[in-house]
C-alpha cells in the first residue's frame, strides 16, 4: 500500500487550483471590491436590506433574517459580503452546512441559499468573485461540494452556473419556495434546478452520443410581464422534458446558445 501524503494531495489538486486562480484574478480586473466574511449584526442587517433591494421582497417570510444569517455564518457555513472602497455593500452570498439525506454514509456539503449583486454591478464579474471566494472558504473548511437552486428559465443564470462555473444538474424540483412576494417571480411557481458544484472534480463533459438539447425562452422576465400564460406554458414544457430525461439518467452538463445540453454520464 502506498500512503498518500499531504504533498501528493496538493499536487493532485494543482490543475483545479490553477483554474480557479485564473478565474478569480480575471474577475478581479472587472471591479475594485473587498469580499470578506460578515462580522456581526450590522453586517447581517445590511444583507437583509440588500435582499429586499435585489429581489423586491415585501413579505418578511421570504427573507433570510438576521438570526438565520448569523447561524449560517457561525456554525459550519459562511456569509460573505462584497463592499466598495467606500464601505457600501454591493453583494453577498450565504451558505449553510448540509448533509446528504438517507441511510447511506453522510456527505457534508454547503447549501448556497442566496447570492445577490446590486443592479449597477451586474455583468461586471462580481457574482463570479463571490462564488470563487465561496469556493475558497468551503475548501478551507473541508467542504468539496456546494449545491444551490436556480430558475431553469433564466438564461443568464444558466450560462453562469453551467458554462462558467461548470456545475451539473440532475434534479428538477417543483415550486420549491412556494409563491413569493418577489416581482422577479411574478405569478409562476418557483420551480428550480439543483446545481451541484464539485470543487475538486474535473468538469463533466457532454457526450455527443444520445445527447439532448432543451431550449428555454429568450427573456422569461419580459414574457412573464407581458404574457403570464405563455410563460407558464414554457415552464410546463421545460419541467416535463427535464423530469423525463432525469428519470432516464441524463445529466445537464452545459448551456449553449439558449439550450441546455443533456447527456448520459457516469457522474456519481
Amino acid at each position: 500500500m502506498i500512503a498518500c501524503t499531504r504533498a501528493d494531495t496538493v499536487f493532485e489538486d494543482l490543475p483545479v487550483m490553477l483554474h480557479a486562480v485564473l478565474f478569480y484574478f480575471g474577475a478581479m480586473k472587472e471591479v475594485d471590491v473587498q469580499i470578506r466574511r460578515a462580522q456581526g449584526v450590522e453586517d447581517y442587517q445590511r444583507v437583509v436590506e440588500l435582499e429586499k433591494q435585489v429581489w423586491g421582497y415585501t413579505d418578511y417570510a421570504d427573507l433570510a433574517a438576521v438570526p438565520i444569517l448569523m447561524i449560517a455564518n457561525r456554525f459550519g457555513g459562511a456569509v460573505l459580503v462584497a463592499e466598495e472602497p467606500s464601505g457600501r455593500m454591493i453583494g453577498f452570498s450565504m451558505a449553510n452546512l448540509g448533509s446528504t439525506p438517507g441511510n447511506e454514509e453522510k456527505k457534508l456539503f454547503w447549501w448556497s441559499h442566496m447570492t445577490a449583486v446590486v443592479d449597477d454591478y451586474r455583468n461586471k464579474g462580481l457574482g463570479l468573485q463571490l462564488k470563487l471566494r465561496q469556493r475558497e472558504e468551503a475548501l478551507a473548511s473541508g467542504i468539496d461540494e456546494i449545491h444551490w437552486t436556480f430558475d431553469p428559465l433564466q438564461r443568464l443564470n444558466a450560462h453562469f452556473n453551467l458554462h462558467k462555473l461548470g456545475v451539473i444538474v440532475r434534479s428538477y424540483e417543483e415550486n420549491v419556495y412556494g409563491f413569493s412576494s418577489s416581482t422577479l417571480h411574478r405569478g409562476l411557481p418557483t420551480d428550480r434546478f439543483v446545481a451541484e458544484w464539485r470543487l475538486k472534480a474535473d468538469r463533466v463533459k457532454a457526450s455527443d452520443e444520445k445527447s439532448v438539447r432543451i431550449e428555454i425562452p429568450e427573456n422569461i422576465n419580459e414574457l412573464r410581464r407581458t404574457d403570464v400564460a405563455a410563460a407558464k406554458a414554457w415552464q410546463d414544457r421545460v419541467r416535463a422534458a427535464c423530469q423525463r430525461y432525469f428519470r432516464e439518467g441524463y445529466v445537464i452538463t452545459d448551456f449553449v446558445e439558449g439550450a441546455y445540453l443533456l447527456s448520459l454520464t457516469s457522474a456519481p
